[in-house]
């Protein structure tokens, strides 16, 4: 039998006693009432809890607002409202700093807080509005019935992009300062940590995030890998934020150093941990990596080798080679449609091109012995794993 409710508190909650009150404490009990609900009912209860969390936000930052007025947090604690907020709630910094800005804002604008607190208006659309009324006040208080209506209607994207409009019609010159000081406020840094690992952090222009957000999305994106890539979508990003710099630097003709040479990687090794014959770990700028790593990127890259013999001694430096020639590029991209793995559909612009019998244990660079491969499949033949029959 179909469980009839359409609102959230007889679905979930119930005010009895003047409070809300989960039934039941354990995740069984709410799986239960859940499982009984309606298709309809159950879009319904989904769209009741939102607005609940709404309503909950502005709550929450009338609440604020009251013990920052009341200075409890200095008078009990000799605590600032926002470090209070840290210590009892565990929010970030970031978090409580936003949250007391909110709640100070919330006073001065009570058309806005009456619509919040019917649910009405998302909370990050709250704190963009308080935002906006603190930077400008004055221009606020004849705009405050406006913002209190489109926030009920608009995304919170939306509701972001409507104040930008807004800011620029009352001081243009103002959003022009702002806007050119976002810019350049643009940075990235790039670090090795003391077990090689590169961190990366940065910050981008807006137009520079879209497009190094849409270019990572479209890479990373799991409908276009294999079904069975269990990678982390953190991990995703990150292999796609390397494919796509390789690819960049594989078929850009025009990059040069100032040298005049085209940019590339100097790898020692020992030649008998390339071919798998000792078992020590190489090094790429004094720092250890896997030798699948090296057998991997000697596949398909421009490579100035040093190969050391057993006594050290370099058997070949500085001979520049491109292991796979345009020409056999083509060729072999002209035989595949995508990566050479059974079963995998990644395009032709994600893959390396990998030498069946490797290079450093007499393999051809050939059509013959030279297949597409995919940064997950090309990384899993290294160690060894064999693809499942056609």
């Amino acid at each position: 039998m179909c469980y009839q409710t359409s609102v959230l508190d007889r679905a979930l909650v119930s005010e009895e006693g003047g409070g809300l009150d989960v039934p039941g404490t354990d995740l069984e009990t709410i799986k239960d009432r859940v499982a009984q609900l309606c298709g309809d009912d159950l879009k319904q209860v989904i769209k009741d809890a939102i607005q609940w969390q709404n309503q909950t936000s502005a709550v929450v930052g009338l609440l604020v607002a009251e013990l920052d007025r009341r200075q409890l947090p200095e008078i009990d604690e000799r605590l600032s409202t926002t470090g209070w907020l840290k210590h009892h709630t565990r929010m970030t910094a970031t978090e409580a700093s936003g949250t007391v800005k909110t709640a100070r804002a919330m006073v001065h604008m009570p058309i806005v807080v009456e619509s919040a607190l019917n649910g009405e208006i998302p909370g990050r659309s709250l704190h963009l509005i308080a935002q906006a009324r603190d930077k400008h006040r004055d221009e606020f208080v004849d705009h405050q019935e406006v913002f209190a209506d489109v926030a009920t209607y608009l995304s919170v994207t939306d509701m972001r992009r409507a104040i930008n409009h807004w800011e620029q019609q009352i001081n243009y010159p103002k959003a022009l300062q702002d806007a050119e000081h976002v810019d350049k406020l643009r940075s990235l840094y790039l670090a090795q940590t003391i077990d090689g690992i590169g961190d990366i952090t940065g910050t981008l222009t807006p137009a520079g995030y879209a497009t190094v957000k849409t270019a990572l999305d479209a890479h990373s994106d799991p409908f276009n890998l294999d079904p069975d890539d269990h990678r982390t979508p953190t991990q995703r990003r990150a292999d796609a934020l390397v494919d796509i710099h390789r690819f960049w630097l594989d078929h850009n003709t025009n990059i040069v150093t100032s040298g005049g040479e085209k940019p590339h990687i100097t790898v020692t090794i020992d030649y008998r941990v390339l071919t798998g014959e000792l078992r020590q770990l190489p090094e790429m700028n004094g720092v250890p990596v896997t030798p699948q790593t090296l057998r991997q990127l000697t596949c398909d890259t421009g490579i100035i080798p040093m190969v050391l013999g057993s006594d050290s001694e370099p058997l070949d430096v500085g001979r520049k080679t491109r292991t796979i020639p345009t020409a056999i590029r083509r060729s072999i991209e002209q035989l595949h449609n995508s990566c050479a793995w059974p079963g995998c559909d990644a395009p032709l612009s994600w893959c390396d091109i990998h030498h069946k019998i490797h290079w450093a244990n007499g393999g051809e660079t050939s059509l013959n012995n030279c297949i597409p491969s995919c940064r997950k499949h090309h990384t899993s033949i290294h160690d060894g794993q064999q693809p499942p029959d056609p």
